[in-house]
């Protein structure tokens, strides 16, 4: 006669045995595949700013056609001119008169320049700050890894302080209510503040950061020695009434920077190109 063996039975505590394991299998697996998406993020982030060109195969577009639209000089547009330039990116720069920005201004975004087109779009983008960053976007002059994009956007912001210690000066220069010898003295008195103090203390900053590397944020360049080139060469410039044209060439480490800045084939062809 066949024997039949009794089936065997589990006991609660083995069942609850059983299906911790399964759940701590499950678990693990999420947390190797979260793991391996960070990896590939963090290789990725890595791979796009050490090889730039290959954005297009990591997936970022670069827009086949751009145009940049300012006036026709340095000011808010310079910074970005100077980031397309570095990083090998045609673009359309488009220079307005002022004789014609009178009747554009109502049917520009914001009433105001730079602006940027796209791929031949009729919308425009605006706001100089938002070009920079899509500027070193598509560039790979503005880094991924979010540490260094942390160090870029300190010393943008170091920039921008700078210049909003400059700002009243210009305002008032531009003050058409105030009697012009009261305009001159006063413009006079703040200019010469500024070039004793205010602007001497950013500059030491700036020289500091420099002292041990060739460029801001390290040893290539990024969107943000593309705002302080054009920062220096404005303040050098010697159009600034009663801010010395020689006020950046006391710091070594700055006057360095410039000329190393400006000595990038794509941009000294674009300083040197005839006016």
């Amino acid at each position: 006669s066949r024997r039949f063996s009794r089936p065997s039975r589990t006991s609660p505590a083995q069942c609850v045995s059983a299906e911790l394991a399964i759940s701590i299998e499950h678990s693990m697996s999420a947390v190797n595949f979260a793991l391996g998406a960070l990896t590939g993020a963090a290789a990725t982030a890595v791979a796009a700013d050490a090889y730039p060109s290959m954005l297009p195969s990591l997936g970022f577009s670069r827009p086949k056609d751009i145009e940049l639209k300012y006036f026709d000089f340095a000011g808010a547009a310079e910074k970005v001119r100077f980031t397309l330039l570095m990083g090998g990116v045609p673009f359309k720069d488009t220079r307005v008169n002022f004789a014609d920005w009178g009747k554009m201004k109502e049917t520009t975004k914001f009433g105001q320049l730079p602006l940027m087109y796209l791929n031949g779009e009729e919308k425009p983008y605006a706001q100089s700050g938002a070009m920079l960053r899509f500027a070193g976007a598509i560039t790979g002059l503005m880094p991924k890894d979010p540490v260094q994009a942390f160090k870029v956007d300190e010393a943008i912001g170091l920039d921008d302080d700078l210049r909003r210690e400059m700002r009243p000066s210009i305002m008032l220069s531009y003050d058409q209510t105030i009697k012009p010898k009261e305009k001159a003295r006063k413009v006079k008195e703040m200019r010469e503040k500024l070039a004793a103090n205010e602007i001497p203390r950013f500059l030491s900053h700036f020289e500091k950061m420099l002292e041990n590397s060739e460029y801001l944020c390290g040893s290539s360049a990024t969107i943000a020695d593309a705002q302080f080139l054009t920062t220096c060469r404005w303040l050098g410039s010697g159009v600034i009434d009663h801010i010395p044209a020689d006020i950046t060439t006391k710091y070594p480490n700055i006057t360095a920077f410039r000329t190393r800045m400006e000595a990038k084939p794509e941009i000294a062809a674009y300083l040197n190109k005839p006016k």
